[in-house]
């Protein structure tokens, strides 16, 4: 049940930002990245490639998410993104001990 109030209250790109969260991996540095194409985001939340490519557009504008250099398809948070996400899980981690 509180999944479903987290899902009606949170829009596309909190999703695919959780998402994308929780798909990360780590490079030869150890630095964590997302790699996970738009075509890819679009096929696994069934969105257009035009919607996908638009939020992407948006979450690179929104200074939250940052494609890395020559590498199509991946991808890595802003520190600012990272702290919307753990904020976001803090509060979700909340409203389940209320429950």
């Amino acid at each position: 049940m509180l999944g479903n109030v987290i899902d009606r209250m949170t829009n596309n790109s909190y999703k695919v930002l959780k998402y994308m969260y929780s798909r990360q991996i780590s490079d030869s540095t150890g630095e964590m990245y997302i790699p996970l194409s738009q075509v890819e985001i679009a096929e696994i939340f069934g969105m257009s490639k035009i919607t996908a490519n638009k939020l992407f557009k948006q979450l690179r504008d929104d200074d939250l998410l940052h494609p890395l250099e020559n590498k199509r398809g991946k991808y890595r948070f802003s520190d600012k993104a990272l702290i919307i996400l753990k904020n976001m899980e803090k509060l979700e981690n909340q409203l389940k001990e209320e429950n």
